[in-house]
This record gives structure tokens, C-alpha cells and sequence, in this order.
């Protein structure tokens, strides 16, 4: 049971550490937010699950016949774990890196559309992510805890992207930085290191697979 609920919090923090890390659609937010106001965050956050519950879909029809091959396993689990890891480092240096975002396009298109096309054409690591963080950590969920884990996985993986750009275009329209750029580099901080330490238990548990 406690394996089962656990999978919640797993996937919010996984799914906050890939948000919290700028890139595309976090920029999009900020520059659309002034605009469009506090909805912003969470329709684009709703054009954003679209991409991936397709992308999940797609996963899906292939991965449940394969799932409990040892190969598989093993393969997906160490390059998995190794994404992390590089997921996990690439935060630290943007940690260093303080310069300001790049300008956005298609800024004027509704916030839907944009959580679409920044998860999609304009940010196509949102379908690498998927292809292989996504299906190391949904598949260990379902080793541990069978579909139930998966599906509160995704629940909280779904949440933390809600939470954080809710909160990202609401800290824009009011014009005050509601965590403090300190706060948001602790949170950064504590979620990479995260992201190193399950790559490496993904390394080192899928490694043995091989032997």
C-alpha cells in the first residue's frame, strides 16, 4: 500500500524538477502571463497534458506487451537512470546561469495552443523526455505498484506542472516574486540532486539486470 501512494509524491517532484528547470514553456508563460493574466499558467499547463497524454497513449500501445521483458527492463532503466542524471546536472548549471530568457514567439496565440506548440514543435524534448525518463519512471511505478502506482504517478507528475506555472503567471500579473529567487534556486537545488540520486538507484538497480 505505502508503495502504491508513495508513486504520488514520485511523480510530483520528478514533474516539478523538469518544470523548474527554464525552458521553452516556462518562458511562454512568463511573456504571455502580462497579457493574458493568472490563467495563462494553467491553460497552458492543459495544452501541455494534451501533448503528453498523447505521447502516453502512443507509449501505451506498445509498452504493455514488452513491459516484463528483462531487455527491456534493463535498457530503459539504465538509460533512464543515465537521462536523469544529465537532467539532474543540466538544473545545476542552470543554477550558475543567470542570463535572461530568450524572446518568445507565438505570444499572441491563445495560452492552450501555447502549452501545445512549446511541448511540441517549439520544445520537441518534451517527446524525448517522455520516450525515456517518462518510461523508466512509469515503468519502475508499475513494477512496484502494478497500474495503481502508474496512474497516481501521473496524477502527481499532471499536479506539479499545474502548481508551478499556476503560480508562475500569478507571480507575473502581480508583479512580485511570490517564493523569491532564493526559494525557487533551494527548490531547484533539492529537486536535481533528486533527479541524480534516482538515476544513479535506476543505474545501479537495471545494471544488475544484465548479470
Amino acid at each position: 500500500m505505502i508503495q502504491t501512494l508513495i508513486q504520488l509524491p514520485i511523480g510530483f517532484i520528478i514533474g516539478l524538477s523538469g518544470s523548474l528547470i527554464p525552458g521553452p514553456l516556462l518562458a511562454y508563460t512568463m511573456a504571455k502571463s502580462p497579457s493574458y493574466g493568472a490563467r495563462t499558467g494553467p491553460l497552458a499547463v492543459v495544452g501541455h497534458v494534451l501533448v503528453e497524454l498523447v505521447i502516453l497513449s502512443l507509449i501505451a500501445l506498445g509498452l504493455g506487451v514488452i513491459l516484463q521483458a528483462r531487455s527491456f527492463q534493463s535498457g530503459f532503466g539504465l538509460f533512464g537512470g543515465l537521462m536523469l542524471i544529465v537532467l539532474g546536472l543540466d538544473g545545476f548549471s542552470k543554477l550558475r546561469n543567470r542570463s535572461a530568457p530568450k524572446k518568445m514567439v507565438a505570444t499572441k496565440h491563445h495560452p492552450i495552443l501555447g502549452g501545445v506548440l512549446y511541448s511540441t514543435l517549439l520544445n520537441p524534448t518534451v517527446i524525448f523526455w517522455w520516450a525515456t525518463i517518462g518510461v523508466a519512471t512509469i515503468m519502475e511505478a508499475y513494477l512496484v505498484a502494478s497500474l495503481a502506482g502508474v496512474v497516481l504517478w501521473l496524477v502527481g507528475h499532471f499536479l506539479s506542472d499545474l502548481t508551478w506555472f499556476s503560480l508562475v503567471s500569478f507571480s507575473v500579473v502581480r508583479g512580485k516574486r511570490v517564493i523569491g529567487v532564493r526559494g525557487y534556486r533551494v527548490i531547484l537545488f533539492l529537486c536535481t540532486l533528486l533527479l541524480i540520486i534516482l538515476g544513479t538507484y535506476f543505474i545501479f538497480k537495471y545494471g544488475q539486470l544484465l548479470f
